[in-house]
């Protein structure tokens, strides 16, 4: 995806179906068989990293705003992935200040410098340090991060200070609701300025929690990046579990009458973030959008969806990444594990510990088969 915009419009009310999973796929959407599945991962290897035991199909979808119901994707497979990345490339990507190593097999390798960069636009209310480390070992490449650009207000434009008294002025506007908006391709062009002056950057993403739009006519956007230019973002705004937005509308916004605990708020807002941060990322290094399994790379058309999806890599998606990065698989998965458990994200906690023995179990069943022969 070389620039694509995350966009909520305003939705008429649609009368659904009183049976959610009547709700159709986009027209000419076929779900993958079992045969495209082991056709799009290729050739295993011998540890069963790739194993489909426990990874769900892609869901049916239950809502007529699902992403497979308004948008016919056509898969990515691991061999498309190689053929198609840059970042594969015996050549040096444009405008990398970096050394390169045409030679080598994984970006790590002809890019041995090279970091990933999570900058905030303002303050997050969130341990980015914990953001960076987590994603770090999810995506196999070190993410740093970026201290956070002060920002403020001048009649109808946010500034923010590069360093010190230097000021640039981003568009922005007060929507409807009173909220001011900050401009996405504005904000970006300064993500981009950012990038520019870090000589060993390979991305950078760009979390903030000023509301988001493009146009006139968008009510907001999540979002925005562009792979050619290696940036991305993201407002983090919507991610606020005490928030409700209206099904009608979506600029209308209220506050829940139950609020939840302070302590698990922010855990929610964190375990939110951590999905968008891999997921956009991953974008950014060259993988699109899963229809395979369900997957962290799925599309969401909606905060639910989004919502409802998984943490995991699904074995395509997983395969494309060691590809990229040459992660110790094994480690990875040990290390998630306690970082889950540190998250309080004991659902993907307990995935990890299963897929961990799963794996120890194949491969003590292999261990004793060869003692055997």
């Amino acid at each position: 995806t070389l620039l694509y915009t995350i966009k909520f419009e305003m939705m008429a009310k649609r009368k659904q179906s009183s049976h959610p999973s009547t709700v159709p796929y986009v027209r000419g959407f076929t779900p993958p068989t079992l045969a495209n599945k082991k056709s799009a991962l290729g050739s295993r290897d011998s540890t069963n990293h790739y194993n489909f035991t426990g990874h769900q199909s892609i869901p049916r979808c239950t809502s007529v705003d699902d992403w497979l119901a308004q948008y016919k994707e056509e898969g990515q497979t691991v061999a498309q992935f190689l053929q198609e990345n840059p970042w594969f490339s015996k050549r040096k990507r444009k405008y990398v200040k970096q050394e390169f190593v045409g030679s080598g097999e994984s970006i790590k390798e002809k890019y041995p410098n090279g970091k990933l960069y999570l900058l905030p636009i303002g303050e997050l209310d969130m341990d980015v340090e914990v953001l960076c480390s987590f994603a770090s070992t999810y995506l196999g490449i070190e993410m740093t991060p970026l201290p956070a650009l002060e920002t403020g207000v001048r009649g109808k434009k946010v500034w923010v200070e590069r360093r010190a008294g230097d000021r640039r002025n981003l568009s922005a506007r007060v929507a409807d609701n009173g909220r001011l908006q900050l401009n996405v391709v504005s904000a970006l062009q300064e993500v981009r300025y950012q990038l520019d002056n870090l000589p060993d950057s390979l991305c950078v993403v760009a979390l903030t929690k000023y509301e988001l739009y493009e146009t006139k006519s968008d009510l907001f956007v999540a979002g925005m990046a562009s792979g050619n230019q290696r940036v991305g973002v993201f407002s983090v705004l919507r991610y606020d579990p005490n928030l409700v937005f209206s099904s009608e509308t979506w600029h209308e916004v209220s506050t829940v009458s139950s609020p939840l605990s302070p302590h698990e708020t922010r855990r929610l807002v964190v375990e939110r973030c951590l999905k968008l941060l891999v997921h956009e990322t991953m974008h950014l290094l060259g993988l699109d959008h899963c229809i395979y399994f369900a997957c962290v790379m799925n599309g969401s058309g909606h905060l639910a969806e989004d919502f409802s999806q998984p943490m995991a890599l699904c074995p395509v998606c997983l395969k494309k990444m060691f590809l990229l990065t040459k992660f110790d698989m094994d480690q990875r998965y040990e290390v998630l594990k306690d970082r889950y458990k540190d998250l309080g994200m004991m659902k993907e906690e307990k995935w990890v510990g299963e897929r961990i023995k799963m794996l120890q179990g194949r491969s003590d069943k292999k261990m004793k088969a060869l003692k055997k022969d």
